[in-house]
């Protein structure tokens, strides 16, 4: 299955979202700022990004843009 990156500041979402991804057998990891995202995501490690628009210290829109400007 899938490797997924959940990245939600609101725990009982992100902590949703894991649960029914993992129960058809996703793996999943969860991360709960901007910056972290976009650590995570730049990893190459995962094969989908769930990504919140709004988050602390990074929006998902900032994320978004500075991944385009490193892949390019």
């Amino acid at each position: 299955m899938a490797n997924i990156l959940i990245a939600e500041d609101e725990r009982a979402i992100n902590d949703l979202i894991k649960l029914n991804l993992s129960l058809v057998g996703h793996k999943c990891e969860q991360v709960f700022d901007g910056a972290a995202a976009l650590e995570r995501a730049l990893s190459g490690e995962h094969d989908l990004v769930i990504l919140d628009v709004m988050l602390p210290e990074l929006s998902g829109f900032e994320i978004t843009a500075e991944g385009e400007n490193i892949l390019r």
